[in-house]
């Protein structure tokens, strides 16, 4: 019993050190899409007021009111995304491809009803995707600023041991399964010792090489996996053709997969038997949530539509999953690799936590024109605009409330959203021709900088150009969307514990931009 208390005291105390959860966390499952079909998709996410779209279940269920017959859509997409970026003056690049179901909907309407004022009431059911987690991204580099500056990955596995008054090697091996045990294991770090034989503290490879005045050779991979996707249930009325009115009660789950590998290499000290290290941390995390969306589209004449929605803030239960594994290779002791799993007895890290993710407020209009004419070889057509307004500071954790330890690291990661998140404007316009049986589509989104001016981070405004085809015939409709979008953002390599007894910063982050293309293809039948 005693021995399992201290493995949960140990694994507690390595989600601190891991740091499963920060802003940047936060940040990710808040910021997100329209989503929806290719159609959709082609005309930038602009779906608030248009109306008679599967994919309004999830901007604005009211539009749904807008159909007269049963529809079944299936969407796959294929994604593919490019990265450069650049840590200390040095480029590097990397790039990924993915195959996903974008998105899956039914719709069901009902009879006109010609003795109410309700023309028809529609139900919708579906699952979308809002955002993707799939990429990759390398940097590499030397910390090129004074030598006092100088700095290693391995630092806070110091700091660490020196705040906590570590003086044995046997702690060190035990209590710290995500970083620290393994680096002791491997050789990275140990104790050092005065000339009486008594303990004087700790030391690393990386630390002896900056000793001797040079910088490391940085470099990080982070790959990740996954998506976040809504389950929908949305209902809809039609109330004479003029004034529609929706609800869905959605149900967002996430599953994300980070594998970050951080090495460090000897630039050419002679002095020191490192060649060189890695740090490979896991993470896993899965979410499920709940959130409702209320909306309302106003169609004073038959040209033109307004529309309003709101959607309540998503309240999820998550838990991560996580292991670290460090291996170093050596002159003296070759290559030794100590895992998670060496220190715990085969456990991972597992922690349940909670996150609320913020509203979004919509606001929308378009112009329709071409739909009097009953000539189906007339043009016919439409322009539509949305506007939505996301505060990200809004987003906050709630962690395991029988741990002081955890509600400090709650309070502080809440506070860093707090003071690096600001709200942010989203607008998407888009716009389509037909005659016919064909359609031609176009679209731009622009998603707002989430970055508050005082956090000093790069703009992150992300840009999106589309452009489609329909083709629509007897009940069977297909459509071709291709999403070209672009951004930037910034990652940092590591934080060093301020303040800490080596007098050393955190390095500066590295900066990278993104180019990111979606084939979207959508088939659907009336039913």
């Amino acid at each position: 019993m005693k021995k399992m208390m201290l493995l949960a005291c140990a694994l507690t105390m390595g989600f601190l050190q891991v740091k499963a959860q920060d802003e940047t966390d936060a940040l990710r499952y808040s910021r997100t899409t329209s989503g929806g079909n290719a159609r959709t998709m082609a005309i930038g996410g602009a779906a608030g007021s248009l109306g008679g779209d599967a994919s309004d279940i999830w901007v604005n269920p009211a539009g749904i009111g807008f159909f007269k017959t049963n529809d079944l859509s299936i969407t796959p997409l294929l994604h593919s995304i490019n990265t450069d970026a650049q840590y200390y003056q040095t480029s590097a690049s990397d790039s990924k491809n993915q195959l996903a179901l974008q998105n899956l909907t039914l719709i069901l309407a009902s009879n006109s009803r010609r003795s109410s004022h309700w023309k028809n009431i529609t139900f919708g059911v579906g699952e979308n995707r809002i955002a993707d987690f799939n990429q990759a991204l390398y940097y590499q580099g030397k910390i090129n600023t004074p030598a006092n500056t100088y700095s290693s990955y391995s630092d806070n596995y110091l700091i660490t041991l020196a705040n906590d008054q570590v003086m044995d090697v046997q702690t060190a091996e035990t209590n710290y399964p995500f970083g620290i045990s393994e680096s002791v294991k491997a050789g990275l770090i140990g104790p050092v010792y005065n000339n009486s034989n008594q303990f004087a503290g700790w030391s690393s490879l990386p630390s002896e090489i900056i000793a001797d005045g040079y910088a490391l050779q940085q470099s990080k991979t982070l790959l990740t996996n996954g998506g976040l996707n809504v389950f929908s249930l949305s209902a809809a009325g039609n109330y004479e053709d003029k004034f529609f009115i929706g609800a869905a009660l959605n149900i967002p789950s996430i599953a994300y997969e980070r594998r970050e590998t951080f090495e460090e290499s000897n630039p050419g000290d002679a002095n020191s038997p490192l060649n060189k290290y890695d740090v490979f941390n896991y993470l896993k995390t899965t979410g499920v949530g709940i959130s409702g969306t209320l909306g309302i589209i106003y169609a004073p004449v038959s040209s033109l539509r307004v529309g309003v929605s709101v959607q309540t803030p998503s309240y999820y239960s998550m838990h991560d999953s996580y292991y670290t594994t460090v291996t170093t290779d050596t002159k003296d002791q070759g290559i030794v690799t100590a895992t998670t799993a060496d220190v715990t007895g085969g456990y991972t890290g597992d922690y349940a936590y909670n996150l609320t993710t913020p509203m979004h407020l919509l606001g929308s209009a378009s112009y329709v024109f071409g739909l009097a004419n009953p000539d189906p070889q007339s043009l016919k057509g439409f322009i539509t605009a949305d506007y939505e307004w996301v505060n990200y500071r809004k987003a906050h954790f709630r962690f395991d409330q029988s741990y002081s330890s955890d509600i400090a690291q709650q309070n502080k990661v809440n506070q860093n959203i707090t003071q690096l998140y600001q709200g942010a404007s989203n607008i998407r316009l888009g716009a389509e021709l037909k005659w016919d049986i064909w359609a031609v589509r176009a679209g731009f989104a622009y998603y707002g900088n989430p970055y508050a001016p005082a956090s000093q981070n790069v703009n992150a405004a992300q840009y999106s150009y589309s452009g489609g085809l329909g083709y629509r015939n007897k009940g069977f409709y297909l459509d071709l969307t291709y999403v070209f979008s672009n951004w930037k953002d910034q990652n940092q390599p590591y934080y060093v514990i301020q303040p800490n007894s080596l007098n050393v910063p955190s390095p500066a982050p590295a900066t990278w931009k993104a180019q990111q293309g979606q084939f979207v293809l959508t088939l659907g039948f009336k039913i």
